[in-house]
Order: structure tokens, then C-alpha cells, then sequence
């Protein structure tokens, strides 16, 4: 399996009035073609600082250092413009919230369509046609009656079978979910994974999950990294990560998870 991407030594580093401080600190790992790796850990732990160094966002008054690259490319040694070529094009990311991540005064079919165009060019027939074959693909009903619709107009489900859509329309080599399904009730979170899975199997597209649910992570992803306050503390396959876990941190998450054989004073505690 070739390395579609790799971070080695990443740290992002936060100016303050006190001084720098490391939000996250020499992780490393690598994801192949046709693979997920997942992230996990607490609130706080830099899971998602991670993913925005990589996708070049890092906000205002963050640096970034070390090494990620991009099927060869250097992605913190690209310009703006490069980085803007890059997202959407070449790898792109599922935030958390869809409502926010939408623009509510433009329908989503238009949204689509627009990064479509901004990568792709062409008319705006062959692109609409583009737009509605993505919606049929994530499983919406009725895709070009509703690819006019505004997102207020979608549950909460539909709106991130939306955000997946347009994540995929230019067919990115590199998909980052960023706890894509945290927002969801049960039945519709086990849909949007068995969606992504799906997807990434036909497309053969590597993606990085990431979640603080480790029975989600179990069941999507083939190699796990597991970050408290910024740092890497186990790293390896799905299998040895839950079945041989290495950190005191790591056995402590999955002792977390209630278990259906626990018994029931040790529940109620």
C-alpha cells in the first residue's frame, strides 16, 4: 500500500500573550490509498488542530512545522494559491456541523456547483449534471428537485449527506472527516458511515476519521492513532490499538465504552 499521505513531526505551535504553546505536538502517521486511519481522543486533545494543518486552515496566530505531504506534494511549503487548488481538488474535509458549514442564502445545489466550476470549469449545464449525479450518489431523494432547495430545508442527516457530496465531487484522493456524525441519532449515524465507507471503497480514496467514539472508529477504520493534550500516545492497527492497547490512556477510553455484559451496579455508578 502506497503512502497517499504523510505527517512526520507535526506541531502546531499557538502565539499567546504568555508565549508560544504547542497545541499539538510531533504526531506522526501516514495513510495509504484505499485506507482510513482514525483519531481519537478527548475534547482538547488537537484531533481537529491536526486536521486543519493538513488542510492548510489554521486560524490566525497558529504555525504549523514539520512535514506533510501530499502524495508528494509539500503541503506547508504550498502558497495560498497552491492550498487553494489543493482543497476541494486533491483532498478535502467533512466538518462537524453541516447548518454552519452551508451558506443559508444560496441553495446547496449552487454551492456544489460553484466548487465544481472553481476546479473544474465548464458550462453551468454539464456542471449542474455533475452536482445532481453527487446528491443521487450520497442517497438523496429526488436529487434535482431538491438540489434547489436551501440547506434549512434538510434534516440533519440529509444536510451532511450534502457536505459529503460536496466533499466528493471533484473526486479528492484524500477525504478528512472530521467528526462527521456526532450530531446524528443512532440510526442515521450508522447510515452516514456505511455511506462513507461505501464511497471510499469505490472511489479507492484514503481517509482520516476523527472522533472521540471509539466504537465508531472500530468500525470503519484499519489503523487508529490515539491523541491526549496535543501528543500521540499509541499509534497501529484497529486490532492491536483495542485488542493489546499499549497507554494507560488508551485502556482507560476503552474501559469508558459500557459494555453490555457489565453488570448493572457498575452501569448505574
Amino acid at each position: 500500500m502506497s503512502d497517499l499521505l504523510v505527517v512526520e513531526d507535526l506541531t502546531v505551535t499557538f502565539s499567546t500573550a504568555r508565549g508560544p504553546v504547542d497545541v499539538v505536538k510531533d504526531v506522526s502517521f501516514t495513510v495509504g490509498r484505499d485506507e482510513t486511519v482514525g483519531i481519537v481522543g478527548e475534547s482538547g486533545s488537537g484531533k481537529s488542530m491536526t486536521s486543519l494543518a493538513i488542510m492548510g486552515l489554521l486560524p490566525k496566530g497558529a504555525a504549523a512545522r514539520g512535514t506533510i505531504r501530499l502524495d508528494g506534494t509539500d503541503v506547508l511549503g504550498a502558497s495560498p494559491r497552491e492550498l487553494r487548488q489543493l482543497r476541494g481538488d486533491r483532498m478535502s474535509m467533512i466538518f462537524q456541523d453541516p447548518l454552519s458549514s452551508l451558506n443559508p442564502y444560496y441553495t446547496v445545489g449552487l454551492q456544489i456547483e460553484e466548487l465544481y466550476r472553481a476546479h473544474r470549469g465548464g458550462s453551468r449545464a454539464a456542471a449542474r449534471e455533475v452536482v445532481v449525479g453527487a446528491l443521487r450518489q450520497v442517497g438523496l431523494p429526488d436529487p434535482e428537485r431538491r438540489a434547489g432547495h436551501y440547506p434549512h430545508q434538510f434534516s440533519g442527516g440529509q444536510r451532511q449527506r450534502i457536505m459529503i457530496a460536496m466533499a466528493l465531487v471533484c473526486s479528492p484522493s484524500l477525504l478528512i472527516a472530521d467528526e462527521p456524525t456526532t450530531a446524528l441519532d443512532v440510526t442515521v449515524q450508522a447510515q452516514i458511515l456505511r455511506l462513507l465507507a461505501d464511497l471510499r471503497e469505490q472511489s479507492g480514496m484514503g481517509m482520516v476519521f476523527i472522533t472521540h467514539d471509539l466504537a465508531v472508529i472500530s468500525s470503519i477504520a484499519t489503523r487508529v492513532l490515539v491523541m491526549r493534550r496535543g501528543e500521540q500516545v499509541e499509534y497501529g492497527t484497529a486490532e492491536q490499538v483495542f485488542a493489546e492497547p499499549r497507554h494507560d490512556y488508551t485502556r482507560m477510553l476503552l474501559d469508558s465504552i459500557p459494555r453490555i455484559d457489565d453488570p448493572l451496579d457498575e452501569v448505574s455508578a
